[in-house]
């Protein structure tokens, strides 16, 4: 039982490291983004995917990041399809055969790769200034940019 609060402690240090490098990284974004002018973000941020026009005379910059996930490989089966019947007929008859060989490949062209897309939306007011960022930067991208973009952060 003496172990318990110890491993506690630690567990507690371990979840407010990980909190901080999150909010490090947030704030390196802010003071490298925010208030910034458009030509300032795009060289640190470099092209958007997208730009598009508020209401309001402003602009949204869409910038998109993707990284592949984990890959699969899929059961792979031959589809063979057999039409049966009169093409000119509203109804065409289909019979579907599949075949059993080759139900496994590991084969590049067979691989399938989840692509997460990681976004950040730059909002800047009418003269072009940014106002405020949004996004859903993974970890990893997120410690990336805290490191790309850390020397903006101000020094107490």
């Amino acid at each position: 039982m003496k172990n318990l609060p110890v491993s506690l402690l630690i567990l507690l240090i371990l979840i407010g490291a990980c909190s901080t490098t999150n909010k490090l990284a947030n704030e390196a974004i802010h003071y490298a983004i925010v208030g910034q002018n458009e030509k300032i973000i795009f060289k640190r941020l470099g092209a958007p995917s997208s730009v598009t026009n508020t209401s309001d005379g402003g602009k949204v910059m869409l910038y998109e990041y993707q990284s592949k996930g984990m890959y699969t490989t899929p059961n792979k089966s031959k589809l063979t399809l057999n039409y049966t019947g009169d093409r000119a007929n509203t109804e065409p008859h289909l019979n579907w055969q599949y075949s059993s060989a080759s139900t496994q490949t590991n084969a590049p062209e067979y691989t399938i790769y989840q692509k997460d897309i990681s976004v950040i939306k730059v909002f800047l007011d009418k003269e072009g200034n940014c106002s405020r960022i949004e996004h859903n930067l993974t970890k990893d991208e997120l410690e990336y940019f805290y490191k790309s973009f850390k020397q903006f952060v101000p020094q107490n």
